[in-house]
């Protein structure tokens, strides 16, 4: 019995391990397209938990719009090359 609860113990872990890498190494738009699906109602905890996932992979696509160089205030680090 004891050997089977830890084995039992050890898939789940594995499994979730497995999950968890997956969804690190997934692109930023299949993890929207996954979270859209599920519709996250925001009345409980699991809705709030998914939205703020639906969040953090928003972001993750927003990163590479170059809207920060657009700022007033940004510090350009190299110099603008120009085309010949």
């Amino acid at each position: 019995m004891e050997l089977m609860v830890q084995t039992l113990i050890v898939a789940v872990l594995v499994v979730a391990s497995a999950v968890g890498a997956a969804w690190r190494l997934a692109p930023a738009r299949t993890k929207l397209r996954l979270l859209d699906k599920l519709k996250a109602d925001t009345s409980h905890a699991l809705g709030r938990w998914l939205a703020r996932l639906r969040r953090g992979a928003a972001e993750e696509l927003a990163h590479g719009c170059n809207a920060c160089s657009k700022s007033p205030d940004h510090i350009q680090k190299h110099p603008a090359r120009t085309k010949r």
